[in-house]
């Protein structure tokens, strides 16, 4: 599988880091595609709660192993969190592209592509 990382950067200036991109021969330019830039760390914990984070390093880390199928339900067990506090983190984070909730018979099963998730500070 190809990795795939979402790059999130604390108070970078994206302007400059896509002029130092753009300055670079054609072959050598390597961006991705899931990169989001914040301007604090206060913006990082609105969006990516702690136990939102929590629950996309489960989902990650069970993409990179077993690949049973696990419901809402299973994984607020394994969390030990409340089945509808991971179900509206899910939706949260399918909003933004990081997650996929398919139904699989009676249960919702949740996934994501990302194989990595980087915070980088940007000051």
């Amino acid at each position: 599988m190809k990795e795939k990382a979402l790059t999130i950067v604390i108070g970078g200036d994206m302007g400059k880091d896509e002029e130092d991109l753009l300055k670079k021969p054609l072959g050598q330019i390597k961006q991705t595609s899931n990169m989001l830039y914040l301007d604090s760390y206060e913006e990082l914990y609105k969006i990516l709660s702690p136990a939102k984070l929590d629950l996309l390093h489960y989902l990650i880390k069970k993409a990179n192993g077993v690949k049973d199928e696990k419901g809402v339900s299973e994984i607020a067990k394994d969390l030990r969190r409340k089945q509808e506090a991971i179900s509206r983190d899910l939706h949260y984070l399918k909003a933004f592209g990081l997650v996929d909730l398919q139904k699989s018979g009676q249960k919702v099963v949740a996934s994501t592509q990302l194989n990595n998730v980087c915070i980088e500070s940007g000051e």
